[in-house]
């Protein structure tokens, strides 16, 4: 056997190992889910859907969350790739260092400066605390720009021979040049903000718009036996994401 051989082998055993892993804690809470006393039970779910009313609205609150700021973020992170790849102005080169700055910086770095931007504002206990901060994600201009360098130079060379609107060069040019990385983009800003925990717990103190997290974070104010079945249809969304467009994901982060 090769040591390239050996490597690969290796390789795989461990990727397979990590995949059970991450996948035990899964199968448990949706076996869990089904156990009431050891006994096999739907009361679990009898109990959510029709006497735990507050998770049917800390559950639109997610979509509310989780779409706004993904739509919100691709829009912008478009044309601000776009602009760091192809727009001549001074600074670029220093602004797109200070992305990827912002970007490895945790979020408890971040937390304090919006808190107080979003009092200033009296945006506080509403839905845009949370939705105006996240959709200026680094991440989302970082990575549509690194995939911008593989993207036909020439193409948008031509289009400027026939127009000066940058935003139909955009549109017509760019956009489907990295369709599969928006998607990939999307479905990564999606995961990580359908998960928001810190910014609900901070910025927020009406319970009509609370996320589905806080459900887990708040577990003593709801029946025990809500919370498994709440848990297993909390992974719904995010796997459904991944099952229709793990395609774009694989291909778009190719960069």
């Amino acid at each position: 056997m090769t040591k390239k051989k050996l490597f690969a082998g290796l390789l795989f055993g461990m990727l397979f190992l990590a995949g059970i892993i991450f996948l035990v804690p899964v199968v448990l809470t949706v076996i869990g889910s089904f156990l009431i006393d050891g006994r096999g039970s739907v009361v679990g779910y009898r109990e959510l859907f029709f006497n735990c009313f507050p998770f049917y609205r800390m559950f639109w609150n997610s979509v509310l969350y989780a779409v706004g700021i993904t739509t919100g973020a691709v829009v912008i992170a478009i044309p601000a790739a776009f602009a760091f790849k192809f727009a001549r102005f001074p600074g670029k080169k220093a602004l797109y260092v200070l992305y990827i700055v912002l970007m490895m910086m945790p979020l408890q770095v971040m937390i304090l400066p919006n808190y107080i931007g979003l009092r200033d504002m009296k945006l506080l206990n509403t839905p845009f605390a949370i939705l105006l901060p996240l959709c200026f994600s680094p991440l989302a201009v970082v990575v549509l720009h690194q995939y911008l360098k593989e993207c036909d130079v020439q193409v948008v060379e031509a289009a400027r021979l026939e127009t000066n609107s940058a935003l139909r060069i955009l549109w017509n040019c760019i956009v489907p040049q990295i369709k599969v990385c928006v998607f990939a983009v999307g479905l990564l800003i999606f995961a990580e903000t359908w998960n928001l925990v810190e910014q609900p717990l901070l910025y927020l103190e009406d319970d009509k718009w609370k996320n589905l997290s806080l459900l887990f974070s708040e577990a003593d104010r709801y029946e025990a036996e809500v919370l498994l079945p709440a848990a297993v249809l909390f992974m719904v969304p995010v796997l459904l994401w991944y099952l229709l467009f793990h395609n774009e994901l694989r291909k778009g982060l190719k960069v």
